[in-house]
């Protein structure tokens, strides 16, 4: 009689998030980082890292990978002051 051991599913990890999100570009590409974020939001629904900390992960493997970076993550009424 032969038992089958149960194999715990794991969540991928922040880093596997953001390399298979990447792995479609090449380097001289430019990223977007409100699709990035989407991206790995919807590859790990599951991940509760920050935006920002998403971000960073972000910027700093694609930079490794000579890629550009156009941050476009924040909202129109984060970026533009409010006028009174």
């Amino acid at each position: 009689m032969s038992v089958a051991s149960e194999v715990p599913v794991t969540d991928p990890t922040v880093q596997d998030l953001v390399s298979s999100a990447l792995s479609k570009f090449r380097a001289g590409d430019t990223i977007s980082t409100r699709a990035m974020l989407d991206t790995i939001r919807r590859s790990g629904p599951a991940c509760e890292d920050s935006d920002d900390h998403l971000i960073e992960l972000i910027v700093m493997a694609a930079v490794g990978k000579t890629m550009g970076v156009v941050f476009d993550h924040r909202s129109p009424d984060e970026r533009l002051p409010h006028l009174s």
